[in-house]
């Protein structure tokens, strides 16, 4: 296989989006429906086998999203590993607590690294279909969800099931209804205490607002090339805003008109998510080179061990890069684009 078929396969385009309607317990609860649930990398979470997933080789982290119009939630649930969120269009009202207590609105371009073993769920506010990109750590995803014990309690009747092994049953799809001895247990008052919680206060360390990014030294000395460390561990060589040990980073780079930066390789798998304008990657690997151009909303899973260069083609352009590891290296540069 070329590197130029090979990289065609690891882009996924905005527009070629296949969602899951039923990925979840709660894809039929009245309120709760109406969901679109996306795997682009990786199976992540999704309960269903059903569940369309665009590339399915992780390294360290899925890459999925959520869309859904205004007045649908997603349900409260938690995960053993790291789960951030990149709104990309509409207002998404971030809820969390044993009773969903505590509450946060973000809009485009924010970030939130939510913490492990804390009940949270989120709903589309405002007028707007909205959508977000998710990461969550982990190849397997650390055993799927953890859902809150009422959310179990008010999908019944609605021909979902979740078996104790995290797999979710559809008799309207023609599964057969499971034994009751094969469901998943519901949690105990003594287990659902020993959950986290936090203020709104105490959350908004794990949020960076797009408005509030701040521009660190670049790793490259391109004009019109602005760069931001989002989330990453507290000890990272860079000053990331958001301090939090997940396994995973997230940095952006924003360009103008013109403006590139040179193929370089931090060692570390990396994925790309191009938000606004367009950009040209060129990937270099073993002596091969190969181009292609991401649009918005567009995904891209550099392959592993390669070296890639951005360059932006009109107007500005935003990409993040998100990284398997939270203790990223300063890049190795080849050569300019």
């Amino acid at each position: 296989m070329s590197l130029q078929q090979a990289i065609d396969r690891n882009l996924v385009r905005y527009l070629e989006l296949i969602p899951g309607t039923s990925a979840f317990i709660d894809a039929r609860t009245p309120g709760s429906d109406m969901k679109d649930n996306f795997c682009i990398i990786g199976a992540g979470v999704a309960e269903s086998s059903r569940q369309h997933v665009h590339i399915r080789e992780t390294a360290g982290f899925n890459i999925g999203a959520a869309g859904q119009p205004p007045g649908i939630k997603n349900s409260l649930h938690s995960h053993r590993t790291a789960e951030l969120f990149i709104v990309f269009k509409g207002l998404f009202r971030f809820y969390w607590g044993n009773n969903g207590e505590h509450e946060a609105v973000l809009s485009h371009g924010d970030v939130i690294s939510i913490p492990t073993n804390l009940f949270r769920g989120f709903e589309v506010v405002g007028r707007d279909y909205g959508f977000m990109f998710s990461v969550l750590g982990g190849d397997d995803s650390g055993g799927g969800v953890t859902w809150h014990p009422n959310v179990i309690k008010d999908s019944q009747g609605y021909g979902l099931y979740l078996k104790a092994d995290g797999s979710l049953v559809d008799t309207v799809d023609g599964d057969p209804i499971p034994n009751t001895e094969e469901l998943m247990p519901l949690l105990t008052q003594d287990e659902l205490n020993t959950f986290d919680n936090y203020t709104t206060e105490e959350m908004m360390p794990f949020v960076a607002l797009r408005r509030d990014y701040h521009t660190i030294s670049s790793d490259f000395s391109s004009s019109g090339v602005k760069q931001y460390a989002l989330t990453g561990h507290p000890a990272a060589e860079y000053d990331f805003q958001v301090k939090s040990a997940d396994d995973v980073s997230i940095m952006a780079y924003e360009l103008s008109e013109g403006a590139s930066i040179p193929a370089h390789n931090r060692g570390v798998k990396e994925v790309l998510i191009n938000f606004d304008g367009d950009t040209e990657v060129c990937v270099e690997q073993d002596g091969e080179e190969a181009r292609l151009v991401m649009t918005r909303g567009d995904v891209f899973s550099v392959p592993e061990g390669a070296s890639y260069a951005l360059k932006n083609l009109r107007g500005n352009s935003f990409t993040y890069s998100v990284m398997g590891s939270d203790l990223p290296g300063k890049p190795g540069c080849s050569k300019g684009v």
